[in-house]
């Protein structure tokens, strides 16, 4: 199964609620200055509307990116503090408001920072610090999820193409052999070196795989194709065989317990099938 990630700034989740559907009555009455205003009343009613829609937007997008901070393991924090500017410009246009109504612009820009800070304390300020880059073992884990990941896609290319021979023996034997590497592969776990190690084998064993594949998929149709077929199955358990002597090789080194590893392939061995 594939690890599941989130990634901050990437993926927007379209149910997300940031809070803000009822901020935007506060623009109402700059709405009703549109039609009793003047022209420069007209004018500076729009610019407070434009302002006061960038600013709930700036802080709509800056929650989603704090939550998408929140559900991540490793994050970042965003380039842009869009909560806090959002919350800058609800200050202007308050100050703008207020200014038409007092002769001193103490009070106004006064107004203007408590609800600066009334908006800061209602959605919080912006993430400002890097999140679990300093953690070995988490990064360590998410390399380990990235290679597995890989060898995965590949070894599910490679089973796709022998399925489109249509016979199920062959697809049974590929997809046997994908579940045996994916497993070992995992048994391994996420030190850099036993990553490594695994990965170089998973990397020869899907090189060798994908040309036989080839060569099979280009002689299925020839007279010889039965023979291909054979030789193919017989390549292949080979190479599986190969594999699990050489895991159980690295396994003994990484000092994994050889009592797990012989209980991982009888799991895969279980329910497979021969395709001979």
């Amino acid at each position: 199964m594939r690890s599941a990630r989130h990634h901050q700034n990437q993926v927007r989740d379209p149910s997300f609620d940031s809070g803000l559907n009822v901020m935007f009555l506060a623009a109402f009455p700059l709405v009703l200055w549109l039609f009793q205003g003047s022209l420069l009343g007209i004018a500076t009613a729009l610019l407070q509307i434009g302002m006061f829609s960038i600013a709930l937007r700036l802080i709509s997008r800056g929650q989603e990116i704090h939550r998408s901070y929140n559900l991540a393991q490793v994050a970042t924090p965003p380039r842009l503090p869009r909560k806090l500017m959002g919350s800058v410009l609800i200050g202007i246009v308050v100050v703008i408001l207020a200014g038409h109504h007092f002769v001193s612009l103490a009070l106004p820009v006064a107004l203007g920072f408590a609800a600066m800070g009334l908006s800061i304390a209602a959605f919080g300020m912006d993430p400002r610090k890097a999140k679990g880059v300093d953690d070995p073992a988490l990064i360590n884990k998410l390399a380990a999820e990235h290679a597995w990941d890989n060898a995965e896609d590949t070894l599910c290319q490679i089973t796709d193409r022998v399925s489109l021979l249509e016979d199920a023996d062959l697809t049974r034997q590929a997809e046997a052999a994908r579940s045996i590497v994916l497993r070992l592969m995992r048994t391994f776990g996420t030190q850099p070196q036993d990553v490594r190690r695994i990965s170089k084998l998973v990397d020869k064993f899907t090189e060798i795989m994908r040309s036989e594949v080839d060569r099979l998929a280009a002689e299925w149709d020839g007279d010889n194709y039965l023979y291909a077929r054979k030789r193919y199955v017989l390549k292949i358990d080979t190479l599986r065989q190969s594999f699990e002597s050489h895991a159980r090789a690295g396994s003994e080194r990484s000092g994994r317990d050889s009592f797990d590893f012989e209980a991982d392939l009888l799991l895969d061995r279980m329910p497979r099938e021969s395709a001979a």
